[in-house]
């Protein structure tokens, strides 16, 4: 019977093994201050310091538009480095008269140093939403998402779990379809070890009526697109879009300027 029990308890230990290695796998973090900062763009911007679900410190930036505000852009950042690490994806939009918050989760730049997991980074995410719809420069608009990559999930799961009357619409662009399902595309098997409870498949449909425009090149090696079709086609309720570009490789399709004028104009459509 010992042997046994030891057969059990070996098998749980290597089981949650696996789940902590393939989990932790999802995040590739950097600590520290960003030296690259939207100054660096000649941009002013607003150091922002808030708290998370479980109290953990988050750290963000709130660009003002330049010039009228039209709306303001919560943006939710992919799975790596910190905030000066995806400013490519954001930074054009001030001059477009987008006021733009973006942050770093839990264990990333000036974020407190604990540990990402499904669960915190969508909990860090509403966190976000909250601190944005309770600036008194905000409280008026209604606030649109730009989510990247990892972001996109986040992003999904943070709406589907709150209340989010005044979110206007949200760009996903080169998100995932499931935890399982990237995690077998990296690794044939490795989706055995994570939950999907916080995965973009199993929320999205929760987020029905709000418009979604969704994003991804053909050409990604991070992401398959296939991971966005799939996507755009369970979100039967929601009015949507989806472009599927060409020859466009992992988070780059922001720099093409027709996908800017497209997602500006959804944008505009979104908050009339």
């Amino acid at each position: 019977m010992f042997w046994i029990a030891g057969i059990l308890v070996l098998f749980v230990f290597l089981l949650l093994s696996g789940c902590a290695l393939v989990q932790g796998s999802f995040y590739y973090p950097l600590r520290g201050e960003s030296r690259y900062t939207p100054q660096s763009a000649w941009l002013v911007y607003e150091e922002a310091y808030f708290p998370s679900v479980d109290g953990a410190r988050l750290h963000g930036w709130f660009i003002p538009a330049v010039g009228a505000r039209r709306g303001v852009v919560l943006h939710v950042h992919g799975n790596g480095g910190k905030l000066e690490n995806h400013l490519g994806g954001i930074l054009w939009l001030p001059a477009e008269g987008y006021a733009v918050f973006t942050f770093d989760y839990r264990g990333y730049g000036l974020s407190e140093d604990k540990r990402p997991t499904p669960k915190a980074l969508m909990e860090d995410t509403q966190s976000a939403i909250a601190y944005l719809q309770r600036r008194e420069d905000v409280a008026a608009q209604k606030i649109l998402l730009l989510a990247q990559s990892l972001g996109g999930n986040n992003a999904i799961a943070a709406l589907a779990n709150t209340k989010f009357d005044d979110i206007a619409g949200m760009v996903l662009d080169s998100t995932f379809y499931s935890y399982k399902s990237i995690a077998d595309d990296k690794m044939a098997g490795a989706g055995f070890f994570i939950s999907d409870r916080y995965s973009a498949s199993r929320h999205i449909r929760k987020l029905a009526p709000l418009p979604l425009f969704f994003l991804h090149g053909d050409q990604d090696r991070v992401i398959p697109w296939q991971h966005s079709q799939k996507l755009y086609e369970r979100a039967a309720q929601s009015p949507r879009q989806i472009h599927i570009l060409p020859g466009v490789t992992h988070l780059s399709a922001l720099e093409n300027p027709e996908v800017r004028a497209a997602v500006l104009r959804f944008f505009a459509e979104s908050l009339q």
